[in-house]
């Protein structure tokens, strides 16, 4: 633990030459979750367009299917 504390005595509030790599992964580390937000939700479009459309045809395969079939209520 003491080894940690003097390993950072040199560390300053406003110490740029320690600041700029920090900065460096923290813009990549953001972009990286935004990019991962952004695939996330167009996988989640994407199923919700493909759900919704095998449904419409299904839908529109079972009324042409009763309209072929006679009517038994009649």
């Amino acid at each position: 633990m003491l080894n940690m504390l003097l390993a950072f005595e040199n560390l300053q509030p406003m110490n740029w030459e320690v600041i700029k790599p920090a900065l460096n992964f923290l813009w990549q580390g953001l972009l990286a979750i935004f990019v991962v937000i952004g695939l996330i939700i167009l996988c989640v479009k994407v199923t919700s367009f493909a759900i919704a459309k095998s449904a419409e045809i299904k839908k529109r395969r079972e009324e042409e299917k009763n309209a072929q079939s006679p009517d038994d209520n009649s």
